[in-house]
């Protein structure tokens, strides 16, 4: 792995997802937002996982931006006034508080990466990333409702 690609990588991703957070428009946004998982598989497969890089484009590269688009698309919504005041200062709280959990939980092995039997890492896998996945389908179908209830609305 080049460590000069994997930086240039990491670069875009970042510019890519704060331009998903601070653009106007929505539909830039949810491109934006696509690019940006796009590129995180692309981190995958730099690293050496290509199964990791297949799952990251299969369900968030493909799945999120294009419910986005349609839950857009749905609402009929042309254009957005911009972030709040408030909104900016929450969204970087919680950079601040996920940098200091990050923070915490990285470097703190000898550098050694140790074999692990396929059975340990499914269940360490699923331990981890069991929760966040559920959080985020829930949230992604309360904001379909949230959709058609907007578009009800505005038809009726």
């Amino acid at each position: 792995m080049s460590l000069t690609a994997f930086y240039a990588l990491a670069a875009f991703v970042l510019v890519f997802a704060i331009l998903a957070v601070t653009t106007a428009s929505m539909v830039r946004a949810a491109l934006s937002l696509a690019i940006t998982f796009f590129l995180i598989a692309g981190l995958y497969l730099l690293l050496g996982s290509p199964a990791l890089a297949a799952i990251q484009f299969m369900v968030n590269a493909s799945a999120i931006p294009i419910m986005t688009l349609f839950i857009i698309m749905m609402t009929q919504s042309r254009a957005s006034a911009g972030p709040r005041s408030w909104q900016i200062v929450a969204g970087l709280l919680a950079a601040a508080a996920a940098l200091v959990f990050f923070k915490g939980n990285v470097g703190h092995g000898d550098g050694q990466i140790t074999p692990v039997s396929p059975e340990a890492l499914g269940v360490n896998l699923l331990q981890a990333a069991l929760l966040p996945f559920e959080v985020a389908s829930v949230l992604l179908l309360l904001a379909m409702v949230g959709a058609i209830v907007l578009a009800r609305r505005r038809a009726g």
